[in-house]
């Protein structure tokens, strides 16, 4: 190798490893935050807290899927963020398993004591409701997830809570 080559290949070896240091720099933002049941989780826009998971019989009509039981939890969203927003209930993932299927939603509201599909929330103002849920009969936790995202669609800090049962 010519010392023209050497010398071009070193440049562009350095360049690599500096392009490489400042990506690796700009993904170091997101975080993971874990809670439990009652403790506030501060997001950037908003507070939640859910409360702690009981199983129950049955619920206003709801349908249990043979080989599970509903669970309900009560939620708080306190919007802390200088301008109203959109709550979606789909955007608490719940969890119970490692499972690639061990996930879903709350089901659609009944009645006015379960968290809406969506809601405005305006600011300093808070929503509550119950989320309910199927879950396998095994199920002993349950993690309620909230993820952030940025405005070009990418993910940011990821929020957990854990729920016994």
């Amino acid at each position: 190798m010519s010392k023209k080559a050497f010398k071009f290949n070193k440049t562009l070896l350095c360049a690599l490893i500096l392009a490489v240091a400042l990506l690796l720099a700009g993904c170091g933002g997101a975080k993971s935050t874990r809670a439990k049941a009652d403790e506030t989780v501060h997001t950037t826009l908003f507070d939640f807290t859910c409360g702690q998971a009981e199983v129950i019989d049955s619920y206003n009509g709801i349908d249990i899927p043979e080989g599970d039981k509903l669970v309900q939890f009560h939620i708080s969203v306190t919007n802390t963020s200088d301008s109203g927003f959109l709550i979606f209930k789909d955007d608490f993932q719940l969890q119970w398993g490692d499972g690639d299927s061990d996930f879903g939603v709350g089901f659609d509201a009944v009645d006015d004591d379960m968290l809406s599909e969506v809601t405005g929330v305006s600011p300093g103002s808070t929503l509550e409701g119950n989320i309910l849920v199927a879950v396998p009969q095994d199920t002993t936790t349950l993690t309620v997830a909230y993820q952030e995202t940025y405005e070009d669609g990418s993910d940011a800090d990821a929020y957990f809570v854990d729920l016994s049962l």
